[in-house]
């Protein structure tokens, strides 16, 4: 198999065990499955990186478990690194250069190589920020070092190495009440160290109605309206990310619609393997959801795949049947945003963003918090508290709070609300937004009966999340 200069150079395997060990006769084996192997530009596996990757199979990572993350359709924390040594592989291919020959000149070539790179869409532009860069880098770098053990030179890769780099010490707070976690990072002296890492904003609310207008000019069948309408009430009332929007599964939205106080279970992502969080979502919600699988995605699924091979998940592909990946969700978001006209950035993680800041509004209303400070120590020192805060958000360190409290207080400031329940503000808004929705069809041409009948079931359900709304508050 042979790559061209755009291909990836790796790909998953979605099978495999690996020899573990041998012990009074028995052969022990361990989990493989979804790793990344990579190859040369020509086809031919690259050892060095597979064995990197076998390395990397077995490092600590979220919460101290065995090994990054490989879940997903990209491969999860290791199949980010494999994309970014992939750079170097190639790079070191068309410059028939081996790993081990590579000097601290040839380093900061590559990383000026990466530099140089324009965009398709606009020649003028970089096609990587210095943040992505030095990413990209510091993977390099920590491979590199691999390398040079491998080879016996252990200092390959060192401060006054071949390639003249520096392992840097940082903490950050773990989980368990202010420990700190030991972490380090490679620098180069090619890195730029003038550009700020970004954080992304929330998104505006105008934005987001913006999104849903666009989703009206899209065209399309009806399935994909109905859609792309049901992954941005699913991105901005439930906050997911997008692995975890795409593995939603029907059967947990139906044993949610079944209870008084529903409650979402979704895939939490970011956290151990086959972790689930369980997330208070409103009837206006399950109706919306359950109203798209009744009317398209099980006519899709049934004549696609036929109903006995059922794979249970929520979107699905209007021609296969198949459960989409992660990639359909940015692209569509991406697409919104251009049909609707809007210029500043939009993505599906500013949802999460939006999301959780908006929580953070609704809490500090609900418990009278004066300042940033009282919300961190009832984080700290409320275990309910923080067990609720977790479960909605779906995060393990409430340190990584610490940006949606500043940002919940900066849109609190000056605004304020006598209605105490967090649900109950939730759920006004959310029919709020869902009758202006409505009355849009209505004037796009919707026939009044149908109005009607859709009025009276959206205020028949916004009464059932009031009266489940005053019981949780």
């Amino acid at each position: 198999m042979r790559s061209n200069d755009s291909s990836q150079l790796y790909h998953l395997v979605r099978d495999l065990t690996l020899f573990g060990h041998q012990a009074l006769g028995r052969i022990e084996t361990k989990d493989g499955s979804n790793m990344p192997h990579i190859v040369w530009p020509d086809g031919r596996p690259c050892l060095l990186a597979n064995l990197y990757m076998l390395l990397l199979r077995d490092r600590p990572g979220r919460g101290r478990r065995q090994g990054l993350s490989r879940r997903g359709s990209k491969g999860g924390t290791m199949g980010e690194y494999a994309a970014k040594l992939s750079q170097l592989v190639r790079f070191c291919h068309t410059n028939n250069w081996d790993f081990i020959h590579l000097t601290d000149d040839k380093f900061t070539l590559f990383v000026n190589s990466l530099r140089s790179e324009r965009s398709s869409l606009n020649p003028e532009a970089r096609k990587k920020t210095e943040t992505t860069i030095t990413a990209v880098g510091r993977v390099c770098l920590d491979f590199l070092h691999y390398v040079g053990v491998f080879y016996g030179d252990t200092n390959f890769v060192s401060e006054q190495g071949t390639i003249r780099a520096t392992q840097k010490d940082f903490s950050i707070s773990g989980q368990d009440r202010g420990k700190e976690i030991k972490r380090s990072y490679w620098h180069h002296h090619s890195f730029s160290g003038g550009e700020r890492i970004k954080k992304r904003n929330p998104i505006p609310a105008e934005n987001i109605e913006k999104l849903r207008e666009a989703v009206d000019k899209a065209g399309g069948s009806r399935f994909l309206q109905s859609r792309r309408h049901c992954v941005l009430a699913i991105l901005e009332q439930v906050g997911p990310r997008r692995g975890e929007v795409v593995d939603l599964r029907v059967s947990e939205i139906m044993k949610a619609s079944r209870m008084e106080h529903p409650m979402l279970k979704m895939l939490n992502l970011k956290q151990e393997e086959d972790s689930y969080r369980s997330v208070p979502v409103t009837h206006m919600l399950l109706a919306q959801l359950k109203k798209h699988i009744r009317l398209f995605r099980n006519k899709v699924i049934k004549s696609k795949l036929g109903k006995a091979n059922d794979h249970d998940y929520f979107l699905v592909s209007e021609t296969t049947g198949k459960p989409v990946a992660a990639d359909l969700i940015t692209n569509e978001i991406s697409n919104l945003r251009l049909i609707a006209g809007i210029e500043e950035q939009v993505c599906s993680h500013m949802f999460r963003h939006s999301f959780v800041t908006n929580l953070f509004v609704l809490l500090i209303e609900r418990h009278d918090f004066e300042n940033t400070d009282d919300f961190r120590k009832a984080l700290l020192s409320s275990e309910k508290f923080r067990m609720e805060v977790m479960q909605w958000t779906g995060h393990k360190d409430a340190s990584s709070l610490d940006h949606y409290i500043d940002f919940a207080f900066a849109k609190v400031a000056n605004y304020a609300r006598t209605v105490s329940s967090v649900h109950l503000i939730r759920a006004q808004e959310i029919f709020d937004k869902m009758l202006r929705q409505l009355t849009k069809r209505l004037n796009a041409g919707m026939p009044i009966e149908q109005y009607n009948v859709e009025l009276e079931k959206l205020i028949e359900l916004r009464n059932k999340d009031f009266e489940s709304a005053q019981h949780a508050g």
